[in-house]
């Protein structure tokens, strides 16, 4: 055996778990270690009237001096009785007995020619199993040990090989799960190719000069969006892979012990929720990088406008304007530009936000469709993924103008009084309904007997009044 387990069900390795119940006693120890009665084979030696004769026919067997076990004449040799038996002896009764001993010896020669056959076909079948258990073995270690060193190409390779066997069963040993992660990290090693690729012609391209501090700001978000785990790329080839295990597998209410749709959907809806958060994350970080050179590039043409570099008779107000109060112009020109940045920054951030939340909430729907049935309304890995999802949501309902870096965390208290429009009060309000689901779901795995984290714990006992605003983007 390998280092790593088969998922090769024990019946396949010759295991069985279920004894007889069945008791047997000296004398029946005794009794089947004596010699062999003259039965067939398919049928067990204490057996009476094994070919069922009737009554009229056993007499007339013990005239005849045959045993219940004989058949009848008639099946062997046609015309019987207006026909003779072909005999060797003198009497009727001496041929008869002299047929029964003669077949009862080829009985026991061929059935001891049967139980030499099956004996090498065994062997044979035995040697056969424990050659193709060691290249499962070699095979399951191969993937494990490439997936171990990031060669995704050829632990899918090994992968793909294992689960063609029909000795193994993908449910074991947590091969399913296995395949998942190769599936996600599918094309991994390309993918650092290119941007390191990408990272060389960007730093070819201005050799005389060191890189701009915005352009290494650039490459590094870039480096960082690859420390993600798998690829957003294969989300649907991953959804396509656990879809198909959830039809191939269903649940089943008297076997719950074995893996079924029960385990595939809380992991399919982690990794779903996982890469929704991992995508905002980088897109912002990316966002972050780019929107300050962006910024600067607009601002600097409103600012020649301004000085009066255009002919235009707005141009020449300003130019009076900065004459009579340089200092005051200059002022209001910073706070403009000011002003312009930030609403140009949270317009992108808004509508990044928005295409996060309409991905999250088609999750969202889908988890509530699949837990509207038992048990997947009481399992608490999906209560704990429903709950965090609803945060997570929550949280982009926020608009970007009441989420500035130097104000800190705020309370509920402190976001409503800084909305200024009916649609910042309408998304708080939705917040605190998705904060209100999170609450519900967490409380239903404390009544199931569950555990929480200390910040989900905080967050389900803080009052309606003094609520603590906990953040799913920083958890994840």
């Amino acid at each position: 055996m390998g280092l790593f387990a088969l998922p090769v069900p024990n019946y396949r390795l010759g295991i069985h778990s279920r004894t007889g119940n069945r008791k047997v006693d000296d004398g029946e120890e005794n009794a089947a270690s004596g010699p062999d009665r003259d039965t067939p084979s398919h049928l067990p030696s204490d057996s009476i009237n094994p070919l069922s004769h009737p009554p009229d026919t056993l007499r007339q067997f013990a005239v005849a001096g045959l045993s219940p076990e004989d058949e009848v004449p008639s099946k062997t040799h046609p015309l019987f009785p207006h026909k003779p038996l072909p005999s060797g002896g003198s009497g009727r009764r001496q041929g008869a007995r002299h047929d029964s001993v003669a077949s009862a010896a080829t009985a026991l020669e061929s059935e001891d020619d049967r139980t030499v056959a099956k004996t090498q076909d065994k062997s044979t079948t035995v040697k056969q199993l424990t050659e193709r258990l060691k290249h499962l073995s070699t095979m399951t270690a191969i993937m494990h040990r490439c997936l171990n060193d990031g060669d995704i190409a050829r632990a899918k390779r090994a992968f793909g090989l294992i689960v063609q066997s029909k000795f193994v069963d993908i449910r074991l040993g947590g091969l399913w799960a296995v395949g998942s992660e190769i599936l996600m990290r599918d094309g991994e090693a390309d993918e650092e190719q290119r941007q390191q690729q990408q990272h060389q012609q960007q730093q070819s391209s201005l050799p005389s000069s060191p890189p701009q501090p915005q352009q290494s700001a650039v490459i590094e978000i870039e480096q960082e969006g690859t420390r993600r785990w798998g690829s957003a790329a294969n989300m649907d080839k991953v959804r396509f892979y656990f879809e198909t295990l959830i039809q191939q597998h269903p649940h089943d209410q008297l076997r719950p012990h074995l893996t079924s749709a029960l385990d595939f959907w809380p992991a399919l809806f982690g990794i779903e929720i996982y890469n929704l958060a991992a995508e905002f994350r980088g897109a912002v970080r990316r966002l972050e990088a780019t929107l300050p050179e962006e910024n600067e590039d607009s601002f600097m043409a409103d600012d020649d406008d301004a000085m009066g570099v255009g002919t235009g008779v707005d141009s020449d107000v300003d130019v009076d304007v900065d004459m009579a109060d340089p200092d005051e112009a200059f002022e209001a020109r910073r706070r403009r530009r000011e002003q312009g940045k930030k609403r140009s920054e949270w317009a992108a951030r808004d509508e990044l936000r928005a295409e996060t939340m309409g991905a999250a909430e088609r999750v969202a729907k889908q988890m509530d469709a699949t837990m509207e049935n038992k048990p997947y309304a009481t399992h608490r890995g999906l209560l704990w993924l429903r709950a965090n999802l609803a945060l997570f949501i929550g949280d982009l309902y926020i608009p970007s103008r009441l989420l500035e870096e130097d104000r800190g965390e705020e309370t509920e208290d402190g976001l409503r009084a800084r909305a200024e429009s009916i649609e910042e009060r309408g998304a708080l309000d939705r917040r605190k309904e998705e904060q209100g689901r999170a609450r519900t779901l967490f409380r239903k795995i404390l009544d199931g007997g569950g555990e929480l984290d200390g910040w989900a714990l905080k967050f389900v006992n803080a009052g309606e009044e003094d609520e603590h605003d906990v953040s799913v983007v920083d958890v994840w």
